[in-house]
């Protein structure tokens, strides 16, 4: 009996040992498997192994958090220039409008000074004829007075 128990052993053993060579747990390994209809899966389709499908969810949100900031980035990039453009438009207007206002009061006071000039009060025309002859009946009277007192010398 002990012969048949040394076989019955021996079989089991030889059962146990091919059942585990042969016969192993299936692991996915990381990465993506297409199946055909009739293969280990009865349908067409694409299995993912937990790694793959966190690895392809993890890409998918960093990506799309990836893209926000680019597009986040070139927004504020593109509102910070054209503010550059606003604010250095804002300056030259600035600029020239204060030109403009020195430009129109230097025009100002000019227009001014020649209405002053213009307007000035004058000694009427006939006042200078009169002083004029004054003069000269003042100077011809002088001059023969003088004439007088150096004959009568």
């Amino acid at each position: 009996m002990s012969n048949t128990l040394n076989k019955i052993i021996s079989c089991v053993m030889c059962v146990c040992f091919l059942s585990a060579v042969t016969i192993t747990p299936v692991y996915a390994a990381d990465e993506i498997v297409t199946l055909k209809e009739g293969e280990p899966a009865p349908f067409d389709g694409t299995l993912f192994s937990t790694e793959a499908a966190a690895r392809l969810l993890v890409d998918l949100e960093t990506n799309k958090e990836m893209c926000e900031i680019e597009c986040t980035k070139k927004l504020d990039t593109q509102s910070a220039q054209l503010q550059l453009e606003i604010d250095i438009m804002q300056a030259s207007r600035d600029a020239l409008k204060l030109r403009f206002d020195e430009t129109m009061l230097i025009r100002d006071s000019q227009i001014n000074f020649l209405e002053r000039q213009v307007t000035k009060p004058k000694i009427p025309a006939e006042v200078i004829f009169a002083i004029g002859v004054l003069s000269g009946v003042a100077l011809t009277i002088g001059s023969a007075y003088a004439i007088g007192q150096v004959a009568g010398n």
